[in-house]
C-alpha cells in the first residue's frame, strides 16, 4: 500500500467507522439535537421548521431520492485559479411523513485506489469477523508522544481487533498517516498496537 496516497485519507477514517456502526433502520423515536455545521437541527421536528433551519446556513438541493435532501455551504471555495469550486456536501438530511428523521454529518471523503484497496479490506475483515450473536466493543483513545498525536477506533471481536489508526506528526505541515490493521493475539493480552505500519 502506498503511504502517501494512503496519508490523505486521514478525514475519512471516523466517517467509515461512523457508517459502519450506524442501523441501516435509524429513525429517531425522540427528539435529538445534531450539531452540523455550525447550526443545530432537532430530529423529529416538523419539516417546515427543520427546512427553514437547514436554509438559513446552507443551500439545500433535494436529491433523487424522495424526501432526502444535500447541504451545501453557502460560501462558495475557490481553486488556485481564483474560479469557483463545486462545494462539497456537508452532509444530508432525510424526512419521511412530514418529520426530519435523519441527519448525515459528512466527515470526510476521498478519490485514491489504494484507499479503496484499504476500505474494501477492512470491510472485508468485518464481514469475516464473528457475528452470530456476538457483537464487537467498539473503543476510541489517543495519545500524545511530543507533539505527534495517535488517534484510533478499534473494533474489539472475541478472537479479533480491527483498528483504524491516524497518526499527526509533531511537524503538523505533514500529511498524517492512516493505518488500518487486523490484529490477533492471545486471550486476556494487552489493547492492540498502537503503532503506525508506516516507516
Amino acid at each position: 500500500m502506498n503511504p502517501d496516497r494512503l496519508k490523505r485519507t486521514a478525514p475519512w477514517a471516523l466517517a467509515l467507522m461512523i457508517a459502519i456502526a450506524t442501523p441501516p433502520a435509524f429513525a429517531a423515536s425522540h427528539q435529538e439535537s445534531v450539531d452540523i455545521g455550525g447550526t443545530t437541527l432537532q430530529l423529529g421536528v416538523d419539516k417546515t421548521r427543520a427546512m427553514g433551519e437547514a436554509r438559513s446556513q446552507f443551500n439545500v438541493s433535494p436529491a433523487s431520492q424522495n424526501g432526502h435532501y444535500f447541504l451545501y455551504p453557502k460560501a462558495v471555495p475557490l481553486g488556485k485559479n481564483g474560479q469557483a469550486q463545486q462545494p462539497k456536501a456537508v452532509g444530508s438530511i432525510t424526512f419521511a411523513h412530514g418529520r426530519l428523521v435523519r441527519v448525515t454529518r459528512n466527515l470526510g471523503s476521498f478519490r485514491s485506489a489504494d484507499g479503496q484497496a484499504a476500505v474494501q479490506n477492512m470491510i472485508q475483515a468485518f464481514s469475516d469477523a464473528p457475528s452470530q450473536g456476538r457483537h464487537p466493543a467498539v473503543h476510541t483513545d489517543s495519545s500524545m508522544s511530543g507533539d505527534a498525536s495517535t488517534t484510533r477506533v478499534y473494533f474489539s471481536y472475541p478472537d479479533r481487533v480491527i483498528q483504524v489508526l491516524v497518526f499527526q506528526p509533531a511537524d503538523t505541515s505533514e500529511l498524517a498517516t492512516v493505518d488500518i490493521t487486523e490484529q490477533y493475539a492471545l486471550s486476556g493480552n494487552p489493547p492492540p498496537d498502537d503503532q503506525t505500519m508506516s516507516p
